[in-house]
């Protein structure tokens, strides 16, 4: 059997438990200190373990659940205090990787999203499915020239957007808000205003920090079968 065809298989599977993870855990569907094995994971996800074992490493590394030898994983508790310290982390990150890339991003890339980001405010339009909020916080990281960095961005960008899959429709409305944020954000690094970019990073995030709470407080309880 070729090994080609199963790594999207596996990875397929990989999102499919992480997603379910996460969703459980803001849906409160479980909660801190209980066990989740790997059998009973690819039980309930319907699929092998070698997938829910390649999702359960990812969701360690994102502080989502703990793994112990003999015990499988054991999740973590995950409400408002948890979401800020993942929207605290996240500033600090992308704060310093936009203080970084101010000098060295390319002002045809920045003039490139202006475009794209004006469009769609004059249209009334939503960002579907964050594309270009995603591309721009991934340009500023790899922008800033720090590997490693640009890989933790990367990491929080990924969790921040299962979230927001997870949420749905619930964050609707913070599309045009975060539209003029993000035109603020680049308006600054056309400028080379570091400072200015620096204090728009900050306030955007700070601002969808606020708003990731406001969608999680609103969530329903839900349980396990």
């Amino acid at each position: 059997m070729s090994l080609v065809a199963s790594k999207p298989v596996s990875a397929a599977g990989k999102a499919l438990v992480v997603r379910g993870v996460i969703y459980g855990l803001l849906h409160r569907r479980w909660t801190g200190g209980e066990r989740l094995t790997e059998q009973a994971a690819a039980g309930l996800f319907q699929v092998s373990r070698t997938p829910v074992r390649e999702a359960f490493l990812e969701l360690e590394a994102l502080g989502m659940l703990q793994l112990k030898r003999n015990c499988g994983a054991v999740l973590l508790s995950f409400g408002p205090r948890q979401l800020r310290e993942l929207y605290s982390v996240r500033t600090l990150l992308e704060v310093e990787a936009v203080r970084l890339a101010v000098s060295r991003i390319e002002k045809a890339a920045i003039s490139r999203m202006i475009v794209e980001f004006e469009r769609l405010q004059a249209a009334g339009a939503d960002d579907v499915d964050w594309v270009l909020d995603r591309a721009l916080h991934a340009g500023i990281a790899h922008a800033s020239g720090n590997l490693r960095l640009c890989d933790e961005i990367s990491r929080y960008g990924n969790l921040v957007q299962t979230m927001r899959e997870v949420v749905g429709t619930r964050l609707s409305s913070v599309h045009s808000t975060s539209l003029v944020e993000h035109l603020e954000i680049l308006y600054r690094l056309k400028a080379r205003d570091e400072a200015g970019s620096v204090q728009a990073m900050r306030r955007h995030l700070e601002i969808a920090g606020d708003s990731a709470l406001e969608v999680l407080s609103g969530l329903t309880p839900q349980r396990v079968d």
